[in-house]
């Protein structure tokens, strides 16, 4: 089923295959990116387009590259190498479980600060224990 354009009220999308540029926000890149061998449908009129489903992950995968965040597949590894369910790594992190399974599955990004905190676990992996402990503590800093 083809619907109706809303700018241009053309029913047709074409097939497309080949190199297709990627314009990102100019606070991500300046640069353009090329994605080849892609597949996407395009509108005559307008020229409008609808990605396929591989073409978006592609994309997807270039931005949070380009950001230097990590990827949903490292955010899952992370989280597999500390042996935490989805929800016990949301808790630790201190996000909404919601929030934390959209991450992993590239549904929203997190933010740098929440990538950093990521991070951070990874390289001290006791590093969110150390920091529980301390809210416990009388002081409140260790």
């Amino acid at each position: 089923m083809t619907l109706q354009c809303a700018s241009c009220g053309d029913m047709t999308l074409d097939d497309r295959h080949g190199d297709f540029s990627h314009a990102w926000p100019e606070e991500l890149s300046r640069k353009p990116s090329i994605f080849r061998n892609a597949d996407w449908r395009e509108r005559r009129n307008c020229g409008a387009v609808l990605l396929s489903p591989s073409l978006i992950e592609r994309i997807e995968a270039k931005r949070d590259k380009i950001a230097g965040l990590l990827t949903p597949a490292e955010i899952k590894a992370t989280r597999t190498r500390l042996d935490l369910t989805q929800v016990e790594m949301a808790r630790q992190l201190g996000v909404g479980d919601k929030s934390y399974l959209r991450w992993e599955h590239g549904l929203s990004i997190q933010s740098k600060a929440m990538d950093t905190l990521i991070r951070a676990v990874v390289l001290f992996p006791d590093f969110l224990n150390t920091v529980e402990r301390s809210r416990r503590s009388a002081g409140g800093v260790v």
